[in-house]
């Protein structure tokens, strides 16, 4: 049987519903593809690199299309946007938010797309880079605590709480750009 590198990842997202994070391993991988071990290393030289794809992977097919110009006309929707798409994203996966907790990017994503958005509402690209990785982390926290505690009652809702926190760290975001970029000083005299 011929696999291709995607049908090993969206295979181990397969098994990571089956058997959670602690149970996924590439030789259980193996098994339920019925290849060898060094078939396996050809695509991904440790369990970490899947999994870093894994993260990657799980995230792409759902976040591609918050990433074209009509997407981006609002930062601070498009902010939210993205960080609804995440949080719903992690918490479809069996341990999702725990197996992206614990990746890296690989060499193909990066920072700069995410951050244009925002360099063009005014953010410096110090600024945006750490307003991303505040949402992400917003984000991939509460996902994590959702998961974890799926099984007993919450004393709040977690999705009302998420929004809260989110709406807060963007109106934070959003007050941080506008005192760096106050408004043109003749248009600020037609808002007075």
């Amino acid at each position: 049987m011929v696999v291709r590198r995607d049908g090993y990842v969206r295979a181990a997202l397969e098994l990571l519903d089956e058997v959670g994070l602690d149970g996924l391993s590439l030789r259980r991988l193996g098994e339920k593809l019925g290849v060898r071990g060094p078939a396996l290393y050809t695509h991904f030289k440790s369990k970490q690199a899947l999994l870093d794809q894994m993260a990657e992977t799980m995230l792409d097919d759902q976040l591609s299309p918050l990433d074209g110009p009509l997407a981006t006309a609002d930062w601070g929707e498009w902010l939210a946007w993205r960080a609804r798409t995440i949080r719903r994203t992690l918490l479809s996966y069996r341990d999702g938010a725990r197996l992206h907790a614990g990746t890296r990017p690989t060499e193909r994503s990066a920072m700069t797309p995410l951050i244009k958005p925002l360099l063009a509402a005014g953010f410096d690209e110090e600024g945006a880079t750490y307003a991303i990785l505040a949402i992400s982390r917003y984000t991939l926290g509460c996902a994590i605590d959702e998961q974890q505690h799926a099984e007993s009652d919450h004393a709040e809702d977690p999705a009302a709480s998420f929004e809260y926190g989110l709406a807060r760290l963007i109106a934070g975001l959003r007050a941080d750009v506008d005192v760096a970029n106050p408004p043109d000083r003749d248009v600020a005299k037609l808002l007075d």
